[in-house]
């Protein structure tokens, strides 16, 4: 069921409380010398710093709408009648927070189910305590940093344009070395290694393309929006809107269809 607009503001206002919440709770283990660390099944790291951090979101998620479904990184799925759910990843970049490096996030989604029963986003917010920004949307109503409107670049030449990545390792595990290859070739500048930070990048103009072989709906459900909301463009890597794809294209707009028809020559070359 489809929310009003006032509605949609109060999730994005729980949803920066959420992510507020669970970036400090995470900001305190920060740099710990202790923090023991765990391998889940699929080869990622986990600690007791992402699961506090997902504690300490649903809590305030619960407190606010107790009716709502929740899909958290951490705990996993539980459906509910409201027609929302929160996707929720308590530190995107965990491999980051382990080493010390400050670009880790806490990202907050709230999707919706519309009158004709497709899904949406409608309010985000993505923290990041240890650069001291958080960012967030509401679907029609832009986006902020640290509630100050942004907008992506006008970067409209791949000659100018930063792009942003993971791993190399990741795209050449896809077949998708020859693009690479390529958009480091045509790019004026890379950087590697910066997880949803990156897409916070392109929503505030700072960078203009970021493609992601390999990512859950958790990584991409907030970021998505907020790259919406500030002008930008989100797909997967054959141009359909779609959080629930393990990839993604993120881009200022401008540059999205020549991203796309790169990747759609060069795929598996």
């Amino acid at each position: 069921m489809a929310g009003g607009a006032a509605l949609h503001w109060q999730l994005r206002a729980v949803a920066m409380a959420a992510a507020d919440a669970g970036g400090r709770c995470a900001l305190r283990l920060f740099r710990r010398s202790d923090l023991e660390v765990e391998w889940k099944s699929d080869e990622s790291p986990v600690t007791r710093a992402d699961r506090e951090a997902e504690a300490a979101c649903k809590e305030v998620i619960t407190a606010a709408f107790p009716g709502d479904g929740w899909l958290g990184e951490e705990t996993g799925e539980q459906p509910r009648s409201s027609g929302r759910s929160w996707i929720v990843d308590p530190i995107d970049g965990t491999r980051n927070f382990l080493r010390g490096i400050p670009l880790w996030s806490t990202l907050v989604a709230c999707e919706e189910i519309d009158a004709d029963g497709a899904r949406r986003v409608v309010a985000a917010a993505v923290a990041l305590p240890a650069l001291h920004e958080t960012y967030d949307a509401v679907r029609g109503g832009g986006a902020r940093l640290n509630g100050v409107p942004i907008a992506v670049s006008q970067v409209a030449r791949l000659g100018e344009a930063l792009f942003c990545y993971e791993t190399p390792a990741w795209f050449i595990d896809h077949g998708l070395g020859a693009v690479f290859e390529q958009l480091c070739r045509g790019s004026g500048l890379q950087r590697g290694g910066g997880d949803a930070f990156y897409h916070m990048l392109v929503a505030s103009g700072r960078a203009e393309i970021v493609v992601e072989p390999k990512l859950a709906i958790w990584d991409v459900a907030a970021t998505s929006l907020i790259v919406e909301e500030a002008g930008g463009r989100f797909s997967d890597l054959e141009g359909r809107h779609d959080i629930r794809a393990t990839n993604a294209v993120i881009t200022n707009g401008l540059l999205h269809a020549e991203v796309l028809a790169t990747i759609a020559t060069l795929r598996r070359r």
